[in-house]
C-alpha cells in the first residue's frame, strides 16, 4: 500500500509557533496521517506547549522528547518512530497548507515511480506572501541532481514528501548541524524517479532567527557539504564531473550569507578560495564588487 502520511516537526525553542505547525496538520482532512513532534531539548516553554496539545487526546499526534542532538538527529529518529509510507518534515515555525495531503497523494497516483515529491510553497514575511512553484523535474536523473546543486530546483522541507524506501540507502549524518539535507536530497536526485507539482503544500516563514540564516554553523559546516555531498554518498558515477562546479557554487552561497551578515573578513578570504578553484566565476562583475567592497569595510 502506497499511502498514508506521517508529518514529522522537529522543534528547538519554537515554543511560541509549534502549535501553529502542529495545527496545521491536525486540520487536514487526509484520513491516513500522524504528526510526530520531536522536541530537541528545547530549554523554552515547547514542552509545556506540547502536552497541552497531547492532552485534547487527538490519537494522531505522538510526542517524543530527547537531549539536544542536533537536526539531523531528530529526522533519523522521526523515521524511526513514523508507520506510514511517506513522511514529510515540516520545520516548527512553518506550517502545511490546507489540502496539502490530498495534492501529495494526487501526485504519487499520478507518478507511481516516483519517491520524491516536491511541491509548491508559499514563503511568507512578516509583509508579503509569494507563492512559488518547483521546476518542473526531468525524467533524467542527472539533469535534476545538476539542477539542485545549481539552486535551479529547490527543495523546502514541509513541501516534499520522500517514500521511506529511501532511507534504506541514505540518512542524515548527524555530524551536520547546519544543511544537513543537501547530502540526502542529492543522493535521493541522482538515483531515485521524482515529480513536482505546483499547489502549494507549505507556508514557509522567513525571519531572520531561521537556522537558514546561522551564519557561524553554515561557516562550520563550509567546504566539507562538498565531501558529505560526494564521498561514499551512493552517487553514480557521472556525479563526480559535477563535483567542482559545485565547490564554486558553495563558495558563492557562503560569500552571499556572509555578506549579507556584514562579515567582510569572512567575504575577503572566501573569495580568494573562488578564485582558485573558478577565476572566471570570480572575475565577474558582481562577485568582484563583491570582494572590494570587503576590502573597503573590513
Amino acid at each position: 500500500m502506497n499511502q498514508g502520511f506521517s508529518v514529522v516537526i522537529p522543534v528547538f525553542n519554537y515554543g511560541h509557533c509549534v502549535e501553529r505547525a502542529v495545527r496545521s496538520v491536525l486540520d487536514q482532512s487526509y484520513p491516513a496521517l500522524e504528526v510526530i513532534v520531536v522536541n530537541d531539548g528545547s530549554t523554552d516553554d515547547t514542552d509545556i506547549v506540547m502536552r497541552g496539545l497531547v492532552a485534547l487526546g487527538d490519537q494522531r499526534l505522538r510526542y517524543i522528547s530527547q537531549t539536544n542532538q542536533g537536526l539531523s538527529a531528530v529526522r533519523n529518529r522521526g523515521l524511526q518512530e513514523s508507520r506510514y509510507p511517506w513522511l514529510v518534515f515540516l520545520d516548527a515555525d512553518d506550517e502545511m497548507c490546507p489540502g496539502a495531503l490530498e495534492a501529495y497523494q494526487a501526485c504519487a497516483t499520478a507518478c507511481p515511480s516516483a519517491r520524491l515529491l516536491i511541491g509548491g510553497h508559499v514563503s511568507a514575511t512578516t509583509d508579503r506572501q509569494t507563492s512559488i512553484a518547483p521546476l518542473e523535474a526531468s525524467a533524467e536523473r542527472k539533469l535534476n541532481f545538476a539542477n539542485y546543486l545549481n539552486k535551479k530546483l529547490t527543495i523546502s522541507n514541509g513541501a516534499c514528501a520522500m517514500h521511506r524506501s529511501l532511507f534504506e540507502s541514505v540518512s542524515y549524518d548527524p555530524a551536520l548541524r547546519h544543511t544537513e539535507d543537501l547530502p540526502v536530497f542529492a543522493h535521493i536526485l541522482a538515483n531515485y524517479d521524482v515529480a513536482c507539482f505546483s499547489t502549494p503544500v507549505a507556508m514557509i516563514h522567513k525571519h531572520a532567527g531561521s537556522m537558514r540564516h546561522d551564519v557561524d554553523a553554515a561557516l562550520k559546516v563550509g567546504l566539507s557539504l562538498e565531501a558529505k555531498i560526494f564521498d561514499d554518498n551512493g552517487l553514480p558515477q557521472w556525479a563526480e564531473a559535477l563535483r567542482k562546479p559545485y565547490r564554486a557554487r558553495r563558495l558563492i552561497s557562503l560569500i552571499k550569507l556572509c555578506e549579507r551578515a556584514g562579515r567582510y573578513q569572512d567575504v575577503g578570504r572566501l573569495y580568494r578560495e573562488l578564485f582558485w578553484v573558478s577565476p572566471l566565476q570570480a572575475l565577474s562583475p558582481r562577485y568582484l564588487r563583491r570582494f572590494l567592497r570587503s576590502l573597503w569595510l573590513s
